[in-house]
């Protein structure tokens, strides 16, 4: 009897349709939360999820910004807790800093 790989998604190798966190769905994540239509937790738990997507090889940072996206998502990633957490002017400099890149 002939066993099915294919039942079993969840052990196929990654394709080229994996998503991907851009600069720009970042910086628009940034801009919701200076426009309070986000909070600072909301913020957090996104940025938290695509860093670990990508360290889990769910998802893929955009190509030559992999770095950047790195430290500016650790950065986002426990801005729910108070000693972290970024002021406005913190955020801004996450945005030049992507936007730089």
């Amino acid at each position: 009897m002939k066993e099915d790989h294919d039942s079993h998604p969840s052990h196929s190798p990654p394709d080229a349709s994996a998503t991907v966190t851009t600069r720009a769905d970042i910086m628009a994540h940034i801009q919701a939360r200076l426009n309070d239509q986000i909070s600072n937790a909301a913020l957090a738990k996104w940025a938290f999820d695509r860093f670990y997507a990508e360290e889990m090889g769910d998802e893929d940072f955009e190509s030559g910004a992999e770095a950047t996206i790195a430290d500016v998502l650790d950065a986002l990633m426990f801005g729910d807790d108070p000693d972290f957490m970024l002021d406005e002017a913190q955020l801004r400099d996450l945005l030049a800093q992507l936007r730089e890149q």
